[in-house]
């Protein structure tokens, strides 16, 4: 059986597979702090322009609105999200969270259709309440 030949005694031993040994940087990269490491962001990146006032808050009345049938939130979701998508419109790119303002405004569109269907549903119990109540006295 032949043995792989034995580095010398003074060199550190190589890595197994292609792995590089101790001391040596991993894979070929320059070690952390070093120059030519790779910067925060990717050439061309550029940060997000804020979010336009209300458009979280629009997301966040119309998913209560919808989601816990609080439903008198609703309105004020679709108000908030319609000026939202306008401060967007207007910024010229200054502010995002558009598709916040979107959501949040078909959020409160949803809201208020079901606050309306409530107040329809809670008369007609009342109406027809009374006008049952009504015959049983007579």
């Amino acid at each position: 059986m032949t043995h792989p030949p034995q580095p010398p005694a003074g060199d550190p031993q190589p890595g197994l597979y292609g792995q590089p040994g101790p001391g040596e940087p991993p894979y070929g990269q320059p070690p952390y702090g070093q120059p030519g490491a790779h910067p925060q962001q990717p050439a061309g990146a550029y940060a997000q322009p804020p979010n336009a006032p209300g458009a979280v808050l629009s997301l966040v009345l119309g998913l209560i609105s919808v989601l816990t049938c609080i439903t008198i939130l609703g309105p004020f979701a679709f108000v908030q999200g319609r000026k939202a998508e306008a401060a967007v419109e207007a910024s010229g790119g200054a502010y995002g969270g558009k598709g916040m303002a979107t959501a949040g405004k078909i959020l409160g569109i949803i809201g208020t259709v079901f606050l309306i269907l409530t107040v329809l549903f809670v008369l007609l119990i009342v109406i027809t309440g009374s006008y049952s109540a009504s015959f049983e006295t007579s």
